[in-house]
């Protein structure tokens, strides 16, 4: 696929020295959790950015877009008395009449600091492309940004270049009574739960209380469904903190694995009826290495397949991960084979198991952090960590007992396990 990372950033503008002029040390965290995300992009291979900004042009209706003046996209941090700060990309014209045809709206305007912060973080990192610069309409607009961000996974992944979004945005601007807003409760409990979401549960992001948001003073939740509605990942956590006031997250959200990679492509040269065993192995080093894995299909978000092993069975990942996706695909008993026509609208990610670790107390497990194995008189059921729906050590072990058939009241044996997930 073509949308190979998607990141979360933040936008003070005094994270650029030449602007904080010394304060930015207030933030180091921050600016670690920048660099850190710039090197990651750098390191996906983007060649096309599209960075989603609160602070361009937008009438919270629809989503708009910057169209080029003279020929480029363009600007500086004249506005912070740092004018020598500018930038000069080109854009990507294919990309915007996409945009336009559905629905979304060209406006000229100058980069502004939401842009143009990350910008320089990448730049530094050694990111030269293309850009792309959208501004996402309001949460609870007739499209949302959610929708939009679907749409725009769409006209990427149909480019033969690889591209990124990073979607800019600040969380609460009223952590503290001397800050930009000054305080409200609501402010911290908003940070809050998009962290503590990001980390467990992405899919709950979705629906945040209208007065929380509003309360919070927040300019980046907009920006943050959009990057969620383009691909949901395993999100990692680069940096968070709110030294004046303000919330700044850094966070990747999606980044594509030439593991899952090698799953998909594994399906469809099985699906479409030509050999399994002529799909090159990526030269990953994992795909080298003994480890049990699971495979799960899913079509347009639902799920359409998952099998695996709780223990490896064959001599390598690559070999494992090749069996597995065959049976997900035609063997899992809930549902029936997958077809070539369905291949396009299928996503793969592929789970690799770490050790069981056999615990006596519930207490022990963590359906965000662990997986599970229950076992009785030889039945054995196996959940997977992070899995939408499942919150509490209680759903997740009734529902590893309902998949082994074991009944409420027999004794149980457990383990649990630690996993690794992989995005196409």
């Amino acid at each position: 696929m073509s949308l190979v990372y998607i990141g979360f950033a933040p936008h003070p503008p005094l994270a650029i020295p030449q602007v904080g002029r010394g304060e930015e040390a207030g933030c180091r965290l921050t600016l670690t959790g920048m660099e850190t995300l710039a090197k990651a992009f750098c390191d996906s291979g983007a060649e096309i950015l599209c960075v989603v900004s609160p602070h361009t042009p937008c009438d919270g209706e629809t989503l708009t877009f910057l169209e080029e003046i003279a020929g480029r996209l363009e600007g500086d941090m004249g506005a912070f008395n740092a004018g020598d700060v500018g930038f000069s990309l080109e854009t990507v014209p294919e990309i915007l009449e996409d945009l336009r045809e559905l629905g979304g709206r060209g406006v000229q305007a100058r980069l502004d600091h939401g842009v143009m912060v990350p910008l320089y973080f990448l730049e530094r990192a050694g990111w030269h492309g293309r850009l792309v610069v959208v501004a996402a309409p309001q949460v609870w607009a007739k499209v949302s940004p959610r929708v939009w961000g679907e749409r725009i996974a769409r006209i990427l992944e149909a480019l033969p270049q690889r591209c990124g979004i990073i979607a800019s945005g600040d969380l609460s601007h009223r952590l503290k009574e001397d800050g930009p807003y000054g305080f409200h409760p609501s402010g911290p409990r908003f940070d809050e739960l998009i962290v503590q979401g990001l980390r467990t549960e992405p899919d709950i992001l979705v629906s945040l209380p209208e007065i929380l948001v509003e309360e919070a003073g927040q300019c980046g939740y907009a920006s943050l469904l959009l990057a969620l509605g383009a691909r949901m990942g395993a999100c990692r956590i680069f940096s968070y903190e709110g030294p004046f006031g303000v919330g700044y997250l850094t966070a990747e959200l999606y980044r594509s694995s030439p593991v899952a990679g090698y799953a998909k492509a594994c399906l469809c040269q099985y699906i479409e009826g030509r050999g399994i065993d002529s799909v090159e192995v990526p030269g990953d080093p994992l795909l080298e290495k003994e480890s049990a894995c699971f495979v799960t299909l899913h079509k347009e978000g639902d799920l359409r397949g998952c099998i695996g092993t709780i223990k490896p069975v064959r001599s390598s990942l690559a070999d494992e991960i090749r069996h597995n996706t065959v049976s997900a695909a035609v063997q899992d008993s809930r549902f029936r084979p997958v077809e070539a026509e369905e291949l396009p609208l299928i996503s793969v990610s592929v789970d690799v198991l770490g050790d069981l670790e056999e615990v006596s107390d519930v207490a022990d497990l963590d359906p965000h952090a662990y997986g599970v194995v229950v076992r009785s008189l030889g039945r054995s059921g196996l959940l997977l960590p992070r899995l939408s729906g499942v919150d509490t050590v209680e759903e997740q072990v009734a529902i590893a007992r309902q998949k082994a058939g074991i009944m409420s009241g027999e004794d149980i044996e457990m383990w649990r396990f630690q996993a690794d997930r992989y995005f196409e």
